[in-house]
Protein backbone atom coordinates (compact mmCIF):
# COMPACT_ATOMS: atom_id res chain seq x y z
CA UNK A 1 0.00 0.00 0.00
CA UNK A 2 1.17 3.38 -1.04
CA UNK A 3 0.85 6.30 1.04
CA UNK A 4 1.74 10.01 0.83
CA UNK A 5 1.56 13.01 2.87
CA UNK A 6 2.37 16.32 1.63
CA UNK A 7 2.67 20.28 3.26
CA UNK A 8 4.77 22.45 5.33
CA UNK A 9 5.21 20.54 8.42
CA UNK A 10 3.79 22.81 10.25
CA UNK A 11 2.45 22.16 14.05
CA UNK A 12 -1.05 22.48 12.24
CA UNK A 13 -0.11 18.93 10.24
CA UNK A 14 1.21 17.31 12.86
CA UNK A 15 3.50 15.74 10.77
CA UNK A 16 5.85 14.58 13.48
CA UNK A 17 3.05 12.51 14.69
CA UNK A 18 3.22 11.06 11.29
CA UNK A 19 6.95 10.00 11.48
CA UNK A 20 5.98 8.36 14.88
CA UNK A 21 3.25 6.27 13.04
CA UNK A 22 5.77 5.27 10.14
CA UNK A 23 8.17 3.79 13.14
CA UNK A 24 5.41 2.01 14.73
CA UNK A 25 4.34 0.49 11.14
CA UNK A 26 7.53 -0.03 10.12
CA UNK A 27 8.41 -1.07 6.46
CA UNK A 28 6.46 -3.39 5.87
CA UNK A 29 3.47 -3.95 3.55
CA UNK A 30 3.26 0.18 3.12
CA UNK A 31 5.75 2.14 1.01
CA UNK A 32 6.11 6.12 2.24
CA UNK A 33 6.22 9.25 0.66
CA UNK A 34 6.57 12.60 2.43
CA UNK A 35 6.11 15.44 0.35
CA UNK A 36 7.43 19.35 1.30
CA UNK A 37 9.43 21.12 3.86
CA UNK A 38 8.58 23.13 6.76
CA UNK A 39 10.07 23.75 10.67
CA UNK A 40 8.48 20.40 11.54
CA UNK A 41 10.39 18.32 9.14
CA UNK A 42 13.62 17.55 10.47
CA UNK A 43 11.80 16.05 13.92
CA UNK A 44 9.69 14.46 11.53
CA UNK A 45 12.15 12.53 9.74
CA UNK A 46 14.35 11.60 13.18
CA UNK A 47 11.12 10.34 14.32
CA UNK A 48 10.63 7.85 11.29
CA UNK A 49 13.61 5.69 13.05
CA UNK A 50 15.41 4.72 10.31
CA UNK A 51 11.99 2.99 8.29
CA UNK A 52 12.21 3.16 4.48
CA UNK A 53 10.70 6.82 3.14
CA UNK A 54 10.84 8.72 0.07
CA UNK A 55 11.63 12.36 1.13
CA UNK A 56 10.69 14.48 -1.36
CA UNK A 57 11.45 18.53 -0.79
CA UNK A 58 8.81 19.39 -3.26
CA UNK A 59 6.60 18.31 -6.13
CA UNK A 60 5.76 21.03 -8.82
CA UNK A 61 2.10 21.91 -8.32
CA UNK A 62 1.56 20.45 -11.87
CA UNK A 63 2.59 17.29 -11.32
CA UNK A 64 1.03 17.10 -7.89
CA UNK A 65 -2.37 15.54 -8.65
CA UNK A 66 -0.39 12.69 -10.48
CA UNK A 67 1.70 12.15 -7.99
CA UNK A 68 -0.75 11.93 -5.37
CA UNK A 69 -3.30 9.91 -7.46
CA UNK A 70 -0.36 7.25 -7.80
CA UNK A 71 -1.02 6.19 -3.88
CA UNK A 72 -3.33 4.46 -2.36
CA UNK A 73 -3.65 6.70 0.90
CA UNK A 74 -3.46 10.70 1.00
CA UNK A 75 -2.54 11.76 4.97
CA UNK A 76 -4.48 14.75 5.84
CA UNK A 77 -3.74 16.35 9.09
CA UNK A 78 -2.81 15.30 12.72
CA UNK A 79 -2.04 18.24 14.60
CA UNK A 80 -3.73 18.63 18.44
CA UNK A 81 -3.64 22.37 18.17
CA UNK A 82 -7.24 24.57 18.46
CA UNK A 83 -6.42 25.78 14.65
CA UNK A 84 -6.52 21.99 13.67
CA UNK A 85 -9.84 20.94 15.50
CA UNK A 86 -11.05 23.67 13.13
CA UNK A 87 -10.18 23.61 9.42
CA UNK A 88 -10.29 20.84 6.34
CA UNK A 89 -6.73 21.02 4.60
CA UNK A 90 -6.81 21.46 1.10
CA UNK A 91 -4.85 18.08 0.83
CA UNK A 92 -7.55 16.74 2.06
CA UNK A 93 -10.23 17.65 -1.01
CA UNK A 94 -7.25 17.39 -3.23
CA UNK A 95 -6.42 13.13 -2.01
CA UNK A 96 -10.14 12.70 -2.06
CA UNK A 97 -10.45 14.29 -5.80
CA UNK A 98 -7.43 12.20 -6.83
CA UNK A 99 -9.04 8.73 -6.22
CA UNK A 100 -7.30 8.02 -2.38
CA UNK A 101 -8.64 6.93 0.52
CA UNK A 102 -7.98 9.55 3.49
CA UNK A 103 -6.77 8.99 6.67
CA UNK A 104 -7.08 12.29 8.87
CA UNK A 105 -7.91 13.38 12.30
CA UNK A 106 -10.97 12.81 14.00
CA UNK A 107 -12.89 16.84 14.18
CA UNK A 108 -16.23 17.95 13.33
CA UNK A 109 -14.94 19.95 10.44
CA UNK A 110 -13.37 17.01 9.13
CA UNK A 111 -16.34 14.27 9.85
CA UNK A 112 -18.68 17.29 8.25
CA UNK A 113 -16.97 17.92 4.98
CA UNK A 114 -16.23 13.86 4.32
CA UNK A 115 -18.70 11.70 6.27
CA UNK A 116 -17.75 8.01 6.09
CA UNK A 117 -15.34 8.41 3.30
CA UNK A 118 -12.49 9.12 5.52
CA UNK A 119 -10.88 6.79 8.50
CA UNK A 120 -10.26 9.23 11.17
CA UNK A 121 -8.19 8.86 14.15
CA UNK A 122 -7.23 10.48 17.31
CA UNK A 123 -5.67 14.11 16.70
CA UNK A 124 -1.96 13.91 17.55
CA UNK A 125 -1.98 9.82 18.13
CA UNK A 126 0.61 7.87 16.45
CA UNK A 127 -0.97 4.66 17.64
CA UNK A 128 -4.01 5.35 16.52
CA UNK A 129 -2.30 6.65 12.92
CA UNK A 130 -0.69 3.11 13.04
CA UNK A 131 -3.48 1.23 13.71
CA UNK A 132 -5.51 2.95 11.00
CA UNK A 133 -2.94 2.44 8.26
CA UNK A 134 -2.20 -0.73 9.09
CA UNK A 135 -5.53 -2.18 9.30
CA UNK A 136 -5.93 -0.57 5.56
CA UNK A 137 -3.08 -2.67 4.71
CA UNK A 138 -4.91 -5.16 5.79
CA UNK A 139 -8.14 -5.28 4.44
CA UNK A 140 -7.61 -4.25 0.70
CA UNK A 141 -11.92 -4.46 -0.01
CA UNK A 142 -12.54 -1.53 3.04
CA UNK A 143 -8.99 0.29 1.21
CA UNK A 144 -10.51 0.33 -2.52
CA UNK A 145 -14.49 0.98 -0.98
CA UNK A 146 -12.77 4.28 0.78
CA UNK A 147 -10.98 5.14 -2.07
CA UNK A 148 -13.88 5.44 -4.09
CA UNK A 149 -16.18 6.99 -1.37
CA UNK A 150 -13.94 9.41 -1.13
CA UNK A 151 -13.61 10.68 -4.89
CA UNK A 152 -17.28 10.34 -4.84
CA UNK A 153 -17.68 12.62 -2.08
CA UNK A 154 -15.01 15.05 -3.55
CA UNK A 155 -17.10 14.85 -6.96
CA UNK A 156 -20.23 15.42 -5.08
CA UNK A 157 -19.38 17.84 -2.41
CA UNK A 158 -16.15 19.99 -3.82
CA UNK A 159 -16.63 19.88 -7.65
CA UNK A 160 -17.31 22.87 -9.12
CA UNK A 161 -20.85 22.59 -9.57
CA UNK A 162 -21.45 22.23 -5.73
CA UNK A 163 -18.71 24.91 -4.75
CA UNK A 164 -20.24 27.60 -6.84
CA UNK A 165 -23.91 26.97 -5.88
CA UNK A 166 -24.19 29.15 -3.54
CA UNK A 167 -22.48 31.55 -5.29
CA UNK A 168 -24.93 31.08 -8.27
CA UNK A 169 -27.87 31.50 -6.54
CA UNK A 170 -26.84 34.72 -4.45
CA UNK A 171 -26.07 36.18 -7.65
CA UNK A 172 -29.39 35.39 -9.99
CA UNK A 173 -31.47 36.21 -6.60
CA UNK A 174 -29.61 39.84 -6.51
CA UNK A 175 -30.30 40.06 -10.01
CA UNK A 176 -33.41 38.44 -11.04
CA UNK A 177 -33.78 40.06 -14.61
CA UNK A 178 -30.20 38.91 -15.33
CA UNK A 179 -30.63 35.49 -17.47
CA UNK A 180 -29.28 31.82 -16.11
CA UNK A 181 -26.39 31.27 -18.25
CA UNK A 182 -26.73 27.44 -17.57
CA UNK A 183 -29.79 28.22 -19.33
CA UNK A 184 -28.39 29.94 -22.53
CA UNK A 185 -29.00 28.84 -25.70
Amino acid sequence: MKVVFFGLYTPLQGAPTIGAAIAKVGDGPVRWTMIGRGQERAATEAATAGVGVTWLDWVDYDDLPRVVAGHDVCLGIFGATPKAQRVVPNKVFQGAAAGCAIVTSDTPSQRHALGDAAVYVRPGDADDLARAITTLAADRSELQRLRRAAHATAVERFGPPAVTLGLSSTLLAAHPTRRDPSNAA
